[in-house]
């Protein structure tokens, strides 16, 4: 092969090689559901009775700061944030633009207090990020290993009502969320305009669709951590205004 030749050849595997990598980044892309306004939406669509009927697979950590404040005409990513399935230990992600400490323990941003607007809350925004699989896409394990995940990021306010949900599943039935049937559903609330509320809606007792299932939610988790810092659902233009609250 002639010396231009191979360079053209070469160029051509390269820039193969860059839509490789691209059309791998997209494939770990999530899907996040939006509660904006009150409104359960996936896609730009409204769900259904603002509620969705799933098995919640794990919910990973996540945390996430925004240097700027909210600008509703822009799109912006967080400088620093940290995705893990325990807050202990967690740290900021490697592919973070701007880490504000080598652990979020300790870090100044994860201070009460620190939040920007005054108020007592921190300026690192503390979420889950639950990862969903509609209970309809779960009929067999086959079902399971090729349906489609959405993510959901709740409102700091209404984490507790997810820690609530998950002990009492547990101490009732068992279970971790992966073994059963959650309603997810969003309600209005005098105090805060709006909570995410999860409601049982029954066990999950086929074996190999619990054995899919917990494979996948190894899997997801593991996507999860890759692609922290996504921008989805309510995060795509939510910045330091949505500061954790200490009350």
């Amino acid at each position: 092969m002639a010396k231009n030749q191979l360079a053209l050849f070469e160029d051509q595997l390269a820039a193969m090689a860059v839509e490789s990598v691209k059309a791998e980044q997209a494939s770990l892309q999530t899907t996040f559901l939006s509660t904006k306004g009150g409104n359960l939406t996936y896609r730009g669509d409204a769900v259904a009775g603002n509620k969705l009927a799933c098995v919640i697979l794990a919910a990973p950590v996540e945390r996430l700061y925004y240097s700027t404040r909210y600008d509703p005409t822009k799109l912006v990513g967080p400088d620093c944030f940290a995705i893990a399935t325990s807050s202990i230990g967690i740290a900021p992600a490697d592919t973070a633009p701007n880490k504000q400490c080598s652990q979020c323990e300790g870090c100044p941003k994860n201070e009460w207090g620190s939040s920007p607007t005054g108020g007592k809350g921190k300026a690192c925004r503390e979420t889950r990020r639950l990862l969903l699989i509609p209970a309809d896409a779960i009929g067999s394990a086959d079902a399971v290993k090729g349906a489609e995940i959405a993510a959901l990021r709740p409102p700091v306010t209404s984490l507790k009502n997810y820690a609530t949900y998950v002990q009492t599943v547990a101490a009732t039935l068992k279970r971790p969320p992966l073994g059963v049937i959650t309603e997810v559903a969003v309600v209005p609330d005098p105090k805060t305009q709006f909570k995410v509320v999860f409601n049982m809606v029954k066990t999950i007792d086929d074996q190999d669709v619990l054995a899919a299932l917990m494979e996948r939610s190894k899997e997801e988790v593991e996507k999860a951590i890759a692609t922290a810092g996504d921008m989805g659902g309510d995060e795509q233009t939510t910045t330091t205004d949505t500061s954790n609250s200490k009350y």
